[in-house]
């Protein structure tokens, strides 16, 4: 099997070490978007694609980054749409996808976790044959709209703990820190998939720490 660098282009898994650089990618330019003004999810996702490509180090991170990357099944019928798709290597089937989400979204009529949503209308693809079929591993990455992470974290533990069945977790699993140690990354594990075993990644990121 060919091999170009550390890449392996036939590799049937989207490499660990470039799951943490996507993370860190993430993360860091995140320190110098400005948020659009319209701060809705689409417009969002669709900048900070625009962002994650510029700051891309490309001597490191050998992946490719896509917006809204359609997924097809044998038959040419599409399964679903991811938000950012990173793709390295020969076969399409193999990425790393990050469903976007926002949270603690205010108004001046309202107020709304969006934890439920975030949880049923994202992570829930992991499972249902939308995402990642045949993967281990994929991501959800929330854009916190108050700022408040920590409260958005503990939103989104309430509604997995309330969704334990759909999504495949033992009764003692929840949202834990994540083994990459970064403070703003949670993982969760699901008995699911080939070798049962499928992590989810969560990136939460304070959109009021953004630049204006």
């Amino acid at each position: 099997m060919a091999v170009i660098g550390n890449i392996d282009p036939w590799a049937d898994q989207f490499p660990q070490d470039q799951i943490l650089q996507v993370i860190q990618l993430v993360c860091d330019s995140w320190l110098t978007f400005s948020m659009p003004a319209e701060r809705l999810e689409i417009p969002i996702t669709q900048k900070l694609c625009a962002h994650l490509r510029t700051n891309r180090d490309r001597s490191v991170q050998w992946f490719r980054i896509d917006y809204e990357t359609s997924v097809l099944d044998a038959e040419g019928e599409i399964t679903g749409r991811i938000d950012l798709t990173f793709t390295q290597g020969f076969d399409e089937n193999v990425y790393f996808s990050l469903e976007c989400k926002r949270l603690r979204v205010r108004s001046h009529k309202r107020f709304d976790t969006l934890a439920n949503k975030y949880v049923t209308h994202g992570m829930f693809r992991y499972f249902t044959g939308q995402y990642a079929k045949g993967l281990n591993r994929g991501g959800m990455l929330a854009y916190v709209m108050d700022g408040e992470t920590e409260a958005a974290i503990e939103d989104v533990t309430k509604s997995i703990e309330k969704n334990k069945l759909a999504l495949y977790m033992a009764s003692d699993d929840t949202l834990c820190v994540s083994s990459l140690s970064s403070r703003e990354v949670r993982e969760t594990w699901h008995q699911y998939g080939s070798d049962s075993r499928f992590v989810i990644y969560h990136i939460f990121l304070p959109a009021q720490s953004t630049r204006n």
